[in-house]
């Protein structure tokens, strides 16, 4: 299943919520988890939905109460608003003015004594509006941070939630979710974030959801949704090449060393920036650790299974498993047993959101022993080998992107060819450079094209500041004019920004529209996001010259913290 959970904000519906009892029945029997997410107070949610029991959890006053109907327990997320507030606010109004465990709730229409209020009092409080209601809440308290606190207590992450609401006080709520579902009565702004709206209004949008999630996964309205993408480089245009961050297997192939490590890496680093859950399969012990990860076994010491869905328990924990304590022979049995935990795990939790196998030759050799079940269905699965040739048919078989790396991509992909007795994809034309790969999207029937590697991390800190204070050398920028008569070389960004000023009107037109900049910056520096955001002030060509100026230069500043 692609969605393990659904977020429901019922505030304008539980008066007839009833109605959707059937459908949460039907929900839960899915395997899926539900949860109420409501601005009430979370005495006031029996009385308007008697099954709360239906629920894995209820959060209460607008993100600030946990609840759990199964465990009869609960918690606050914030410290009761203080009573001298509450005083103070009941001297102003003539309209009620309740307590919650945390909130204070009074008509909407007072909000400007809850503001004079908190002003007068000098508290960081917020105010809140649902509705007839207005509410204050402790600062960062809202609905998306209760569900946040929800889910990690449900071992889930927000990669696996569908959430549905209406109301104002919703926006945090779909902004944390993977997928943001508004109902056909929602708030216009709702509407606009949402990925799509349902065709019913209040419980009986709710119920579509419901029936549209069992029935098939939101397949039908698959299209509409916005999801992550994992970037693997640039074409030659400077555009972003992705694939999305979920349902895909990657096959990097090429020789060992710091190429194919480097490119695995970068996507790995890009996987964790998303906060998708990775989990490393090292048999050879090499993988390099990030200073945030967590590694499982050595040389001297195996892991143990138990251990392993222990730590990947906890969804922050990125985790290496290093199976060097364990004789190459006993490796692939050992992963066919850990691949089918972690399928349970995934079915569970939709967790570890990325397997990573660096070395799959040594689980699944393409002669010599394989594990019985090892064989089984990947999924969100990236494969590192050094040649293709020696993984297993049936592996090689579900590889959807296969990215080759090193000095000979075109032969290592006519290698993968060979071994899936597929014809050779048509290869363009002439070697890459050092810092591109040439990806085949098997799956697509695309032939393979040129990407140039997005820099790591470490790569881009070590280029930083030759970029900025360097000297570029023959990479240097030339400001010619059209006459060609002008000479003055830049030698890095900054000079260039300062240059940037100082030559004339005619000077700077004529580079920028010729696209010079842009250019440069992508075949020079490398930074194809750079490039592209250049090129698009490049082609605005009703900018005058003091605007264009300002656009480059604060272009450049913002990315490279430079002073504007």
């Amino acid at each position: 299943m692609r969605y393990l959970a659904l977020a429901m904000s019922l505030d304008g519906t539980l008066s007839t919520a009833g109605r959707i009892e059937a459908a949460l029945e039907q929900l839960r029997r899915s395997g899926r988890r539900a949860l109420l997410v409501s601005a009430r107070r979370l005495g006031e949610l029996d009385a308007v939905c008697p099954h709360l029991e239906l629920f894995d959890c209820v959060i209460a006053e607008n993100g600030a109460v946990l609840h759990w109907p199964a465990r009869r327990e609960s918690m606050s997320l914030g410290g009761p608003i203080p009573e001298s507030f509450v005083k103070a606010l009941r001297r102003r109004v003539l309209a009620p003015v309740e307590r919650g465990q945390v909130a204070v709730y009074t008509h909407a229409s007072h909000a400007c004594a809850l503001v004079e209020t908190v002003r007068e009092l000098g508290l960081e409080l917020q105010v809140v509006f649902c509705g007839e209601s207005a509410l204050v809440v402790p600062p960062g308290v809202n609905k998306g941070a209760g569900l946040q606190e929800a889910l990690l207590s449900l071992g889930l992450s927000a990669h696996e939630v569908v959430s549905i609401g209406s109301e104002a006080n919703d926006h945090s709520l779909l902004a944390v979710s993977e997928c943001a579902v508004a109902m056909a009565d929602a708030l216009p702004a709702l509407k606009r974030r949402a990925a799509f709206v349902t065709r019913a209004e209040a419980d009986a949008g709710v119920v579509e959801l419901i029936e549209q999630l069992v029935r098939d996964d939101l397949q039908t309205a698959g299209a509409s949704i916005p999801h992550d993408s994992l970037l693997l480089g640039f074409d030659g245009a400077g555009h972003s090449v992705c694939i999305p961050a979920y349902g895909d297997n990657v096959f990097v192939v090429g020789p060992r060393g710091s190429a194919g490590a480097s490119y695995a890496f970068g996507l790995l680093e890009r996987l964790i920036q998303k906060k998708y859950q990775p989990c490393v399969i090292d048999p050879r012990g090499d993988f390099e650790l990030r200073e945030d990860m967590v590694k499982l076994g050595s040389r001297l010491r195996a892991p143990r299974i138990s251990e392993v869905i222990a730590a990947l328990a906890e969804p922050s924990v990125k985790l290496v498993v290093d199976l060097t304590g364990l004789l190459p022979r006993e490796q692939p049995d050992f992963c066919a047993e850990l691949f089918s935990e972690l399928a349970v795990m995934r079915r569970r939790t939709g967790r570890p959101h990325w397997l990573v196998v660096n070395g799959a030759q040594y689980l699944w050799p393409s002669r010599g022993h394989v594990a019985t079940g090892s064989s089984s269905k990947l999924r969100e699965t990236l494969l590192l080998a050094e040649d293709p040739r020696e993984v297993a048919q049936s592996i090689l078989g579900q590889v959807d992107v296969a990215v080759a790396v090193g000095p000979a991509p075109a032969r290592v992909l006519g290698q993968l060819a060979e071994a899936l007795n597929e014809t050779a994809p048509l290869l363009p034309l002439g070697a890459g450079q050092e810092d591109e790969a040439l990806a085949w999207f098997i799956t697509e029937r695309q032939w393979p094209l040129w990407l140039r590697i997005p820099p790591g991390r470490a790569e881009r800190l070590s280029r930083l500041h030759g970029h900025v204070e360097g000297d570029l050398g023959s990479g240097s920028f030339v400001f010619r004019g059209p006459e060609g008569t002008l000479h003055l070389r830049v030698n890095n960004l900054s000079s260039f920004c300062q240059a940037a000023e100082g030559v004339d009107e005619q000077v700077w037109l004529f580079h920028l529209w010729h696209g010079d900049f842009s250019r440069w910056i992508r075949n020079v520096l490398r930074d194809d996001e750079l490039a592209r955001e250049i090129s698009s002030i490049e082609r605005r060509y009703e900018l005058p010259a003091a605007e264009s100026r300002r656009r480059v230069r604060g272009a450049i500043a913002h990315r490279y913290a430079l002073p504007a």
